[in-house]
């Protein structure tokens, strides 16, 4: 028997698959839940002769994860590369799915990289700490808004800090309005004591790894810093370049070119949100301790702003990076 190419649209309430053969033909076409009983069901199925293809969107990894076994490879398609689906006039989930298997059966499938299983642990803590860091951010900000709307500005960095403390308590404030910031700082304390859990965590699994102790060789970058860029961006080769990787960051500026016009926007934003935010923070130490760094931040501030000389670092210090884990080398202050 010929192998054959399964495309699966994924959806959180049902998965819709087309199976070709090697002319291209439908083999077979329908549905299945996107639930443990229908999945395995649909898994046991499989022949073992099937190529599967996805994309990576909701738990396509848990679905990786349970086919695997059954069928002879896994493929996992760049949502923004697949262009003729978001593009295409006739779009249904039955055709979606047909056009991941058709790109796979003639080689024309733009792949996704999957992360290895050992990988994954450090970044679902990694990204679950982003997220509580985000929320108590929002909180801290929702502090100063009901502060604001009573007149008040305090001049602390940190509103949660103990000094800021003291000063509200001494403020004079609607008891509503006390109670509300009363409970911010409660559910500020308690993400802080979650938070401190996971960089154990995040400690305890990236302790004596080779890529991390070669980021932390970057004057700045950190044991938390390094495991973030280490979790987020995993194997370095699957980048053919320093551009690309810039690219994957969502550091670099969008462009919109039109004959011999050209455009440049804001960052991109896309790739991964922890990666990014990493670089950021990482620059913003490294800018201090690294004179070409340091040159270069001035050098931008003087003729633009602080924000944008920053991502610029940030954007460079991923060039670096990509140069560093490539050739296996420690940060060189040249």
């Amino acid at each position: 028997m010929s192998k054959t190419y399964l495309g699966i649209d994924v959806h959180k309430l049902r998965c819709v698959y087309t199976e070709l053969n090697t002319k291209g033909k439908i083999v077979r076409k329908g549905s299945f839940g996107n639930n443990i009983e229908e999945v395995s069901d649909f898994a046991s199925s499989l022949k073992g002769l099937e190529e599967l293809v996805l994309e990576p969107v909701l738990n396509y990894l848990w679905l990786l994860d349970h086919f695997e076994p059954y069928v002879h490879s896994v493929h996992v398609a760049t949502p923004y590369k697949v262009r003729i689906i978001a593009e295409s006039k006739c779009k249904t989930d039955k055709y979606d799915s047909r056009i991941l298997a058709e790109l796979l059966r003639v080689n024309f499938l733009p792949e996704s990289w999957i992360p290895p299983v050992e990988l994954r642990s450090l970044r679902n803590i990694i990204r679950q700490r982003h997220r509580l860091v985000k929320t108590t951010v929002m909180y801290k900000n929702y502090i100063r808004h009901l502060l604001f709307l009573h007149g008040i500005a305090l001049k602390v960095s940190n509103i949660a800090s103990a000094k800021a403390r003291r000063e509200i308590k001494r403020l004079y404030l609607p008891e509503t309005t006390r109670q509300s910031v009363e409970q911010c700082l409660q559910v500020i304390g308690n993400l802080g004591e979650m938070i401190n859990v996971l960089d154990d965590q995040i400690e305890l699994q990236s302790a004596n790894n080779e890529t991390i102790e070669l980021l932390k060789t970057i004057p700045g970058i950190g044991q938390l810093w390094a495991a973030t860029i280490y979790g987020e961006v995993g194997d370095i080769n699957r980048f053919s370049s320093a551009k690309a990787f810039a690219s994957y960051t969502g550091l670099v500026p969008s462009v919109r070119s039109s004959g011999e016009s050209s455009h440049y926007g804001g960052i991109t934003h896309q790739g991964s949100c922890p990666l990014r935010n990493a670089l950021v923070e990482a620059a913003i130490r490294t800018i201090r301790k690294s004179p070409p760094l340091n040159r270069m931040y001035h050098r931008i501030v003087y003729r633009s702003n602080s924000q944008k000389a920053r991502v610029a670092v940030a954007r460079k210090l991923a060039v670096i990076i990509y140069k560093m884990l490539k050739n296996k080398e420690p940060f060189r202050t040249e």
